[in-house]
């Protein structure tokens, strides 16, 4: 290859970044909501920017993908981080006779379709996909690679494909207190409300949590890496 060959391939590839990086600044600022320290990393797909909806305190990490229609939306609640590679479908489709899918998936005839939502305080493991209409409980975790086909309760650990409820986050009693340090009195979940989600869930289950005081380095730790996320503290 020639050196005006190799000049002319270079300018291409240069021209192709400068596009990716406009349509990526592009979409970041038609998001239906970004709070002022929401973490959004590059790149990304998102089909429908004016349906997302990032609050504060929350991360979107590099790779994911929002496959979602105009109509529908995906909600992302304080507190909630989402690992590399987590892919969010809020259109699936039923095969219909006479039309090919390439334009069943476009003109969304006979969807199945719904809002995504994530709760507060949820932990997304990376490369976890979920359906339509899917609710993720607050305080959740969704471990790596889990296929989301149905809503997960407050406070649930859930693994697999589909994703299974395997264990909860803390005791009662712990996620009492969690509650009383992340949420304003009116905010936070009543034990009569968590004494139905550990009795129709969790019997039986482990805890994958733990409550062990924290110590004058994590406490040191902690106080920078707030600094560094710019985090808005609850109260």
């Amino acid at each position: 290859m020639d050196t005006i060959t190799q000049l002319k391939e270079k300018l291409r590839g240069i021209k192709r970044m400068i596009k990716w990086f406009l349509n990526q600044s592009s979409f970041v600022n038609r998001l239906g909501y970004r709070a002022s320290n929401a973490i959004l990393e590059l790149p990304c797909v998102i089909d429908s920017p004016e349906g997302v909806y990032l609050y504060e305190n929350t991360r979107l990490r590099s790779n994911c993908c929002i496959l979602n229609s105009p109509e529908r939306k995906v909600i992302i609640n304080k507190y909630s981080a989402i690992a590399c590679g987590c892919t969010f479908i809020t259109n699936g489709h039923k095969s219909t006779v006479s039309i090919p899918h390439i334009i069943l998936g476009a003109s969304h005839i006979n969807d199945k379709s719904g809002d995504i939502i994530i709760g507060e305080d949820v932990w997304v493991g990376a490369n976890c996909t979920f359906m339509p209409g899917i609710n993720i409980g607050r305080g959740a975790v969704i471990g790596s690679g889990a296929l989301v086909t149905k809503d997960v309760p407050p406070y649930a650990v859930v693994v697999g494909s589909p994703a299974k409820i395997v264990a909860k986050k803390f005791e009662l009693d712990d996620i009492i207190r969690h509650e009383q340090h992340l949420y304003s009195e009116s905010e936070r979940m009543t034990k009569q409300e968590l004494d139905k989600i550990f009795e129709a869930n969790f019997q039986g289950k482990k805890v994958f949590g733990t409550n062990q005081p924290l110590t004058s380095d994590d406490n040191l730790r902690l106080q920078s890496v707030k600094r560094s996320f710019r985090f808005i503290e609850p109260f």
